[in-house]
């Protein structure tokens, strides 16, 4: 490895029984460098990245997987096989416009001078210019939500007007330009179908831990997810909650805000009945979800997929969310509310807290079962027009 942190030779032979006579073999690229658990805007988005590389980090029919993150996932991959390689592991988490360049220049580079079989970028963004030659390029795209946002009237979107047609450019570069389009729902699919007629997109949905035994949460309170951002609909979770806390239902109860609020709430939520937390490591989350809160609530008004209720109902939790087509896929009907009902969210609040049972779930894969659809799927993309 070089002082730039790159890796400028690569073995012939390999082990573990790679590099196999007669057939061919699969070099794989992933890049992981611009996402961080202190600065990433999607939490969701970076933990499915860290999934899916781990479970590609373990199949034997990859002959060499090349990593592209930095020093604070260094550990994650620290036992990998020799198969395995990490770049740029020691430079810092580019952000602001070292996020563009590195967007559009440094995941160009390390590509032409790798030359994998497969560049897969599970953020989903693409360069203007791919890289071409021998590389095909597969964008593992969650979601849309530029759609939404485009749709705001003017100041009611977060995203500066230069940022928004950035994103929306390169997500279509990707519908558009790229090899193959992996995504997590048929919802996805449709949309991007809708916006790019004839791509090829591949549902492998999401990955989750294999089934173990669970446990009913037994707390009192409500587990709450807020953001900043307006599709998450935070101020109508915060108004329809606030008039919940009256109602005799949610005596001795209070709300545990998980996420960021909006700068104009934070801190004026009465603090005998709101805790804010901020951002949460895995960990305390869990922690908190079971052992002190007897449901959680997800309000959105777009998402791909919404990872969040799936994994409280895995963990034990009861958790309402908004009836978006892409959360239907994965959610059971009784935990779904309308965003233009009250009554009906007030109801199944209600029942979710008085039923001790454990929550219904619907079959998910495990991250293993997600790399397998991810290389069959790249295995039966056809080969570039010459």
């Amino acid at each position: 490895m070089n002082r730039n942190g790159w890796q400028e030779e690569f073995p012939l032979t390999f082990k573990n029984g790679r590099g196999r006579i007669g057939e061919e073999s699969m070099r794989v690229l992933i890049s992981l460098t611009d996402q961080s658990f202190r600065s990433t805007k999607s939490l969701g988005i970076l933990n499915v990245s860290l999934g899916l590389t781990r479970a590609l980090a373990g199949r034997s029919d990859i002959d060499e997987l090349h990593i592209l993150g930095n020093a604070e996932y260094q550990s994650s991959f620290a036992e990998c096989g020799p198969h395995v390689h990490l770049h740029e592991m020691e430079r810092a988490v580019p952000s602001g416009w070292k996020r563009v360049l590195w967007d559009q220049w440094g995941v160009c580079r390390a590509i032409r001078r790798i030359a994998p079989d497969w560049a897969l970028l599970p953020k989903g963004f693409p360069p203007f210019f791919l890289p071409g030659g021998r590389t095909r390029t597969a964008c593992y795209v969650h979601d849309i939500n530029w759609e939404y946002y485009q749709r705001l009237k003017a100041g009611e979107s977060p995203f500066p007007p230069r940022e928004l047609v950035y994103f929306r450019t390169l997500c279509l570069r990707a519908l558009r330009a790229a090899d193959l389009v992996l995504t997590s729902t048929r919802f996805n699919v449709e949309r991007f179908q809708a916006w790019a007629p004839g791509v090829r997109a591949v549902p492998i949905g999401i990955g989750f831990p294999p089934a173990e035994k669970r446990e009913r949460a037994q707390g009192n309170d409500i587990l709450l997810y807020v953001s900043p951002f307006p599709h998450k609909l935070t101020r109508q979770a915060v108004k329809w909650l606030s008039r919940w806390l009256e109602t005799p239902a949610a005596r001795g109860r209070r709300i545990h805000a998980i996420g960021r609020l909006p700068a104009d709430l934070k801190g004026t939520l009465p603090p005998e009945r709101w805790i804010e937390h901020g951002r949460l490591a895995a960990g305390e989350l869990k922690r908190i979800s079971s052992r002190e809160c007897g449901a959680a609530l997800y309000f959105s008004a777009y998402e791909g997929f919404g990872m969040p209720p799936v994994e409280c109902l895995l963990s034990g939790v009861p958790c309402l969310a908004s009836d978006l087509p892409p959360i239907r896929e994965n959610v059971p009907a009784r935990y779904l509310f309308s965003n233009e009902k009250y009554g009906e969210f007030e109801a199944k609040l209600n029942a979710a807290l008085s039923d001790r049972g454990l929550p219904e779930t619907l079959p998910q894969p495990t991250w293993d079962e997600v790399a397998e659809r991810c290389v069959r799927a790249m295995e039966a993309c056809p080969p570039p027009k010459p």
